[in-house]
């Protein structure tokens, strides 16, 4: 794949007509039915809860980034810096430790109450006091502190280069105080035995995005509408519904009648379709996700995979190409190691290639003969699904090169309770990043005592060495230069190996205008028109 193609898919999918005209007309003024409605249908079964201090599943992230804001965010294309948002500018202490909010003033939320110091304060306390899924976002903070109305001062435990990456998302999201705590909440120290708020929270929301929260039917469908106070200002769309619709083909249906405007992630084999349908558009946006396979070399769980020139071997049998190319119709790329192509440090030219004569070679020095080796391949999938087509193209590689695979597919929940207790020393597992930077994935991947690196009991003082110095370094050249050797530490471990970092497909109605992909939160709705 020509990579700077690929990059400029990534962070440049915009879908734009020339002159668009808005939803709303200017005369007369619509009646309430008249509403400008925009329908996305997706799978999004993952919802568990909408309460941002809670909520850590994937859909929340597109929901939360247009029902609330955060201090900065990123702008795609551009990824690589925060801008502001509730906050106009920032100034940061010499030893990096401390860092110093001006907010943007004349911001009110939803309710028409104004947005201030003690929100932020209340917030991001509130978020650590919980103690839920996505407080970890919060663990490099020592203090928030008010200063004046406008202003706000944290101080962390740590200098952390990665800290406005990690504020930008959604979790790290501004609440009303007044609201929140009028219906239950608390930001005190026992928030997580005191809280009340999240049963509100999930059918309400308290931010002062574009969108207020206006229902959520498990399984069925999350309601948005506008929000008129929006310091950016109002919406184009009155109300944004977005549907569980599990079947792909059904999706597809409901677009190509007019029942739907958006696709959130089409099928690849619908790909077609679309394009052969003038009164549709495909969007290709290159993600930051990926699928790859973990091994352990523990002795005890690994077994034969404790040997480096076995997982070596694993890695140079993969037909890489083919499973981008043939399984999923070239809609994906893939890396060197775990870290995605477009993070800072990531060069495409060091990837692995298709070498079964190096695999081969590998595994007869490791006394392993045609066959004589075999594993066991376990993943969480359903029947059907894109996972086990994956599973059996890997089996079908490696097997080739004289290793015998078995396949264990799991109820995915199995999978990561199985996966979480180290009792998986061969997997294929999928990354999500929660937001931009090279230590979402260096965080993880590296230290013995979390993450991915803890599941399979990978244990690297090197690969440690060099996620410390990702997670430290201010100087941007010093941070990409520890991301290149810590890649290739992970590639002489082979403990992971990148199968493929998917594009997303997203089919619209020609109707639809201004759609922008992020790879993180799918899209600002405040930009979409129709």
């Amino acid at each position: 794949m020509n990579w700077a193609k690929a990059i400029n898919v990534l962070f440049l999918t915009l879908v734009t007509l020339a002159t668009s005209v808005g939803c709303k007309p200017q005369e007369p003024t619509p009646a309430p039915t008249d509403l400008c409605t925009l329908v996305v249908v997706m799978q999004m079964d993952d919802v568990v809860t909408l309460d941002p201090h809670h909520a850590y599943e994937i859909t929340n992230l597109m929901i939360h980034h247009n029902t609330y804001d955060t201090l900065v965010e990123h702008r795609p294309p551009d990824l690589s810096r925060a801008y502001p948002r509730l906050a106009e500018k920032w100034s940061v202490s010499d030893d990096g430790l401390t860092y110093t909010f001006r907010l943007r003033p004349g911001v009110r939320f939803a309710s028409g109450n104004p947005m201030t110091a003690e929100d932020v304060c209340f917030s991001w306390t509130r978020l650590i006091n919980l103690k839920g899924n996505p407080s970890f976002y919060a663990d490099v903070i020592d203090e928030v502190k008010v200063v004046d109305e406008l202003t706000v001062k944290v101080r962390l435990k740590r200098a952390s280069p990665a800290f406005l990456s990690i504020i930008a998302a959604p979790a790290m999201s501004i609440l009303d105080s007044q609201v929140v705590r009028a219906h239950g909440g608390t930001d005190a120290a026992d928030a997580d035995q005191t809280d009340q708020a999240q049963d509100w929270l999930d059918q309400n929301s308290a931010g002062s995005g574009p969108f207020s929260l206006a229902g959520w039917t498990p399984k069925g469908e999350i309601v948005l509408e506008a929000n008129p106070n929006c310091w950016r200002g109002a919406p184009e769309l009155d109300r944004v519904i977005i549907k569980h619709v599990a079947d792909a083909s059904t999706q597809l249906e409901l677009l190509q009648r007019g029942e739907a405007d958006i696709v959130h992630t089409l099928d690849i084999g619908l790909v077609d379709q679309v394009l052969t349908d003038p009164n549709l558009t495909l969007v290709t946006g290159q993600t930051l996700n990926m699928t790859y396979l973990a091994m352990s070399p523990d002795p005890e769980l690994g077994g034969p995979l404790a040997d480096r020139r076995v997982r070596q071997a694993i890695a140079y049998a993969l037909d890489y190409e083919g499973i981008v190319q043939d399984l999923l119709g070239g809609y994906a790329d893939y890396a060197p190691s775990v870290i995605p192509l477009g993070i800072m440090g990531v060069d495409p030219a060091l990837r692995r290639t298709h070498d079964l004569a190096r695999a081969s070679s590998l595994l007869r020095e490791a006394s392993y003969e045609n066959g004589e080796l075999e594993l066991e391949l376990a993943y969480g999938a359903e029947p059907g699904s894109l996972r086990e087509t994956v599973a059996a193209k890997i089996k079908a590689d490696l097997e080739e090169a004289g290793i015998s695979v078995n396949l264990r597919p799991m109820e995915f929940s199995e999978y990561l309770i199985e996966m979480r207790s180290q009792r998986l020393p061969f997997a294929l597992g999928i990354w999500v990043p929660d937001y931009v930077d090279p230590t979402m994935w260096s965080d993880y991947f590296s230290y013995p005592d979390r993450g991915i690196a803890y599941r399979v009991k990978y244990d690297s003082p090197e690969a440690a060495r060099w996620a410390d110095v990702v997670a430290t370094a201010f100087d941007p050249s010093q941070r990409e230069a520890a991301v290149r050797n810590l890649i290739q530490v992970w590639m002489d471990d082979a403990p992971f190996v990148m199968v493929y970092q998917p594009q997303q497909l997203v089919a619209l109605s020609t109707d639809v205008r201004g759609f922008v992909y992020d790879p993180v939160l799918f899209t600002n709705f405040s930009d979409v028109s129709k």
